[in-house]
């Protein structure tokens, strides 16, 4: 046989380079997939922390506004009011829903009620079905929360949640 280029022997250098080159980078792109991965699992861990803090800075301002008392009557009151919400979740067939009220904490459902930006229309409705001292009382909270809000305006420290 002859040691002179064919057509045949070209093609398959040809093949045998361009299988070698798309294996090499296919290893790279594996590699920074693997990496791109890594990052994602990093990033979510500072994300959850991150979460973890606000929410915990979260709580100690609203106890430092409130004071314990009126604090600890407010988790009662949402802990009511959340199984007001289950009962209505049932009625209309919403499991889903129903399901991820129940599992929620007091502290949760404190996080979630009071940042919702629709906070005063919820707080409205939810005041209309409540006793009348349960009304003044969350009247006299949410007044504290409106000055503390006023406050930290003045001082452009604004990091509490509530709205109006």
């Amino acid at each position: 046989m002859s040691k002179e280029p064919t057509l045949e022997r070209a093609k398959k250098k040809f093949e045998a380079r361009t299988s070698e080159i798309k294996e090499k980078y296919e290893r790279k792109i594996r590699g920074l997939e693997e990496k791109i991965e890594k990052h994602k699992k990093e990033r979510d861990a500072g994300l959850i922390e991150a979460e973890k803090q606000y929410r915990e800075g979260f709580f100690f301002a609203f106890k430092s506004v409130l004071g314990e008392e009126d604090y600890n009557w407010l988790c009662k009151w949402l802990v009511k009011n959340k199984e007001k919400e289950i009962e209505e979740a049932d009625k209309r067939r919403e499991k889903k829903r129903a399901d991820e009220l129940e599992k929620m904490s007091v502290e949760d459902y404190l996080f979630w009620y009071f940042y919702d930006p629709k906070v005063e229309e919820r707080l409205k409705k939810d005041m209309e079905q409540s006793k009348p001292e349960e009304v003044k009382r969350l009247s006299f909270i949410l007044s504290k929360l409106r000055l503390e809000k006023q406050r930290l305006s003045r001082t452009r420290l604004d990091t509490l949640p509530y709205r109006e």
